[in-house]
Order: C-alpha cells, then sequence, then structure tokens
C-alpha cells in the first residue's frame, strides 16, 4: 500500500479496507461469472448519461462549495477527509433521494435535516475522530461486519428465532456503544486536544456542506417533479387511442 494512503488512512479505516477486500476476494472466487457480469451491470446503469448528469453535477456543485469555503478561508485541507466522507456517504445519497421525492413533500427537508444528525455528525465525525489499535480494530470492524450481515439475513427470514434477532440487534448496539464510550472517554481525557480548530473545522463541515446543498438538492427534486410530470401527459394523451378496440376488416 503506498505510503500516502497509509498516512491518510487511520487503524479502522486499515481494517475496513482489508475487511472490505477480503470479503469481495472470497465473494468473487466463488462465482467469478457471477459477480463480473453484475458489477458490469451496475458499471452500465451508473453510466447512463441522467446519472452521470445527475452525480457529476453534483461533483461541480460541491466543488463550487469547497472553493468558496477556501476563499473565504473556512476550509482547510485538514478537512479533506471529512468532505471525501461526505461526498459519498451524504452528497450521492441525497442526490437519489432528491429525484425519487417530491420537493412539495413536508417530509422532504426533514429527511435531509435527518441526515446530517445520523450520518454526518455521528458517523463521519464522532466515530472516524478517535480510534483504537490496529489490533483492536481489526477485531471490531470484523464483528461489525459479521453481524451487520446476519441482521440482514434474520430481517428477511421470516423464520428465523426472535432471539437470534435480539442477540444480533444487541451486539450491534454494544458495539455502537462502545465507539461512543470510547469517543467519550478520549474528549474528556484531552479536552484541550479536542477543541481545535481541525477538529471544529471537520465536525462543521459536514453539516455545513449538507446545509448548503439544500438548493441543489431542491432544484433536481423539481426538474424530476416536472419531467415526470410530463411523461404521465405524454402518457395520458396516447392511452385514449391505445384503448380504442382494434376493426378487423370482414
Amino acid at each position: 500500500m503506498p505510503l500516502a494512503l497509509i498516512d491518510f488512512l487511520n487503524s479502522r479505516e486499515d481494517a475496513i479496507l482489508f475487511w472490505t477486500v477480503a470479503i469481495l476476494a472470497f465473494v468473487v472466487s466463488k462465482d467469478p461469472r457471477g459477480i463480473g457480469s453484475s458489477f458490469l451491470g451496475v458499471l452500465r446503469s451508473l453510466l447512463h448519461p441522467k446519472l452521470l448528469l445527475l452525480f457529476g453535477s453534483a461533483g461541480v456543485y460541491c466543488a463550487l462549495i469547497v472553493a468558496g469555503g477556501i476563499e473565504l478561508g473556512l476550509w482547510h485541507t485538514s478537512s479533506l477527509k471529512p468532505t471525501i466522507y461526505w461526498f459519498f456517504g451524504t452528497t450521492i445519497v441525497l442526490a437519489g433521494y432528491a429525484v425519487t421525492h417530491s420537493p412539495s413533500d413536508p417530509k422532504f427537508l426533514r429527511g435531509v435535516l435527518k441526515r446530517v444528525v445520523a450520518v454526518t455528525i455521528l458517523i463521519d465525525f464522532i466515530v472516524n475522530l478517535y480510534v483504537l489499535p490496529f489490533a483492536f480494530e481489526f477485531v471490531l470492524v470484523f464483528l461489525a461486519v459479521l453481524f451487520v450481515g446476519l441482521e440482514v439475513v434474520v430481517r428477511r427470514d421470516q423464520s428465523a428465532d426472535p432471539g437470534v434477532r435480539k442477540l444480533v440487534d444487541g451486539a450491534l448496539v454494544s458495539i455502537g456503544v462502545f465507539y461512543l464510550a470510547y469517543f467519550v472517554i478520549s474528549v474528556l481525557r484531552d479536552l484541550d486536544g479536542f477543541l481545535t480548530r481541525d477538529n471544529v473545522e471537520a465536525f462543521l463541515a459536514g453539516p455545513v456542506l449538507t446545509v448548503a446543498l439544500i438548493p441543489f438538492l431542491y432544484g433536481w427534486a423539481w426538474i424530476s417533479h416536472w419531467e415526470q410530470r410530463r411523461m404521465r401527459r405524454r402518457f395520458a394523451a396516447i392511452s385514449p387511442a391505445s384503448s380504442v378496440p382494434l376493426q378487423l376488416p370482414v
């Protein structure tokens, strides 16, 4: 692994990268053709002109926001990692959310703000600020991936024992509480080290960028809403003709 990448990733991210590569290698080895065809199908979908326009415009919009932050002295290179996480973990998801929800729905803005609290603050900042040594992260990340996979299985299997579901949910909650407790203890042990400009900027990067993204999301939501209405009008215009019974010559 390149030294620059090693320095950029912390021990938790190294563990996540290791287990991701290991799982992908295991899955591909089991069915290389099936995985290859599925990957190509996903890649073709992502290369659809409409998706390219959506995600490409999101990338340009976010780059302009960051450029504005640099000009105002509000964004520094120390926020690069939180910004990358924010783009792939929040921007891409919210862009897809915008084109599938009506902009006039009161829940639209609520869904965006929920993303700010649930993902941008709790995950992008709190969970990734203080990490354990690699040996501990190696085991904890494996357990987290294992129980997340089990949770998917037991939720889809209606015949699964309720006790197993409680066990899986309890294990995931315990891992989350452990990481949160480690964060709180680390902060209390070194409060001055926590209250630095870099940490404050990293903490605010996600929420501020998400709020700045709202006009873009509303714009795409209205475009998608208008296109769906246009398609419905076109379908309504041709449907009466299609409903006329076919007259066969006698």
